[in-house]
């Protein structure tokens, strides 16, 4: 018996509330019934209907939705109800589970495996007279069990995925406020209900719609999603590694050739998350990317998020000339909507610059916090240098209160820069008489243990 098959009943009675069509619950509902009640060949039959009809339902759904193979079957299943053509039908029910793996695209391998094996019982459950009485079949609890748990968890519980449907359905997800944001999260929402369970031609499409999507006809409504679509790519990219790897070099030449420059940008994004689409592209859009990154102004970057090119290493010089060339307040809102470890330098630079209190403030918090995650220890140490040096700094209301988030953020290179925030504290301790008092930083000492 599979794992998949090792469910309580009290767990197949929760799959089933999953069911989505009602008449299939229905269905399922009956050989769970039967088993129950013992009759174990009844349930296996009455498993193996609920399979067929759920299929047939499936497919019927995909068909009203414009889809090719499922409007031939749904023709052909149609004509031979209406022409009561019993061998017809037959036929049908016979080739339903290979029908719904290579044309509708229902199931993947292990999934048809599992009905396959379910079909073939049941076919020794209600065809008794083919074989001796000695043998006739009597299936075990735990194989019906099985059976059923299998109809529920490859089956009946799912939406269809197969072709325009599926990625409507990706993309109505994308576009809502719940998609998943961070790379984990945004794995797991793919692979539970997308991934698990796709043919390789949904991968296919998935990954030509991703590409695709910042760059047709509607790529306005995908401008705030520029960066989820390539994070989203890159997590397709290591759960379907061979199909990405396939797909990719020569679809993203061949469609950025035809993006216009009002676009083009978007690409940056997808170069931080995979940097060899910088050397699957054609040198002409190679040029047009580095030209437009040296042209366009603070605005267009920034929403195309044009500076996660820092990925790749021809483009760096280009962006940090860019950045360099624009005044104090366009380089901080860079930082503010897009911080990076190339920032970090010229960040503490301006930090150290701050020429009243609320300038201070303004710029830890909308600097030195957003850059803190790529610190190291040395950069630790130049801030706190930074605070000592300047009073605008020290001095201002804030600035203890930034430190303290600081020090939070930075926990991990404590090992290495404890020193400078111990020298730090006593110095400030030293300056200001007071060890409790606001300006000794009393926050820190409790963190750092040196409360007295």
């Amino acid at each position: 018996m599979s794992a998949s098959g090792s469910l309580g009943l009290s767990d197949i009675d929760v799959l089933v509330l999953s069911v989505r069509d009602r008449e299939s619950r229905r269905l399922i509902g009956e050989a769970i019934t039967a088993y129950r009640g013992g009759a174990l060949r009844s349930a296996l039959m009455s498993t193996w209907i609920a399979v067929a009809y759920d299929i047939i339902a499936k497919t019927r759904e995909l068909a009203g939705q414009g889809e090719a193979a499922p409007r031939e079957f749904v023709k052909e299943l149609d004509d031979a109800i209406e022409a009561n053509n019993k061998r017809k039908l037959q036929t049908i029910e016979a080739e339903l589970l290979t029908k719904s793996n290579n044309d509708l695209q229902l199931l993947v391998p292990h999934e048809y495996s599992a009905l396959a094996r379910l079909q073939k019982d049941r076919h020794l459950c209600a065809h008794p007279a083919f074989v001796v009485e000695d043998e006739l079949y009597q299936p075990s609890p735990e194989l019906v069990r099985t059976h059923i748990v299998h109809a529920l968890k490859y089956l009946l519980v799912h939406a269809p995925l197969q072709g325009k449907s599926a990625i409507a359905r990706f993309d109505s997800d994308l576009l809502s406020a719940s998609f998943p944001v961070t790379a984990e999260e945004i794995s797991t929402f793919l692979r539970s209900k997308y991934l698990d369970r796709a043919k390789d031609v949904l991968v296919i499409n998935l990954v030509k719609a991703i590409v695709s999507a910042p760059f047709g006809a509607e790529h306005a409504k995908y401008t705030s999603k520029i960066r989820t679509l390539a994070l989203t790519l890159r997590e397709i990219a290591k759960a379907k590694t061979e199909i990405y790897d396939s797909v990719m070099p020569g679809y993203v030449a061949e469609k950025l050739e035809h993006v216009t420059d009002e676009v083009l940008l978007s690409i940056c994004p997808f170069l931080e998350n995979d940097p060899r689409i910088w050397d699957w592209l054609r040198e002409p859009e190679r040029v047009r990317i580095r030209r437009l990154l040296d042209t366009s102004d603070v605005e267009t970057l920034k929403t195309y998020a044009a500076f996660d090119a820092f990925a790749i290493a021809q483009l760096s010089e280009v962006l940090l000339n860019r950045f360099d060339g624009f005044d104090e307040t366009a380089q901080i809102s860079i930082i503010v909507e897009h911080p990076r470890k190339e920032f970090i330098g010229r960040g503490l630079k301006m930090y150290a610059r701050a020429g009243s209190f609320r300038h201070a403030e303004r710029l830890g918090q909308s600097i030195v916090l957003p850059l803190a995650k790529w610190f190291s220890h040395v950069d630790v140490k130049v801030v706190l240098k930074a605070v000592s040096d300047n009073e605008q700094i020290w001095k201002a209301a804030g600035t203890p209160g930034i430190l303290k988030q600081l020090f939070d953020q930075t926990t991990p290179l404590l090992s290495k820069s404890r020193p400078h925030w111990e020298a730090f504290v006593q110095e400030q301790i030293q300056m200001s008489g007071d060890t409790l008092g606001y300006y000794a930083y009393p926050g820190l000492q409790k963190r750092l243990g040196l409360n007295p």
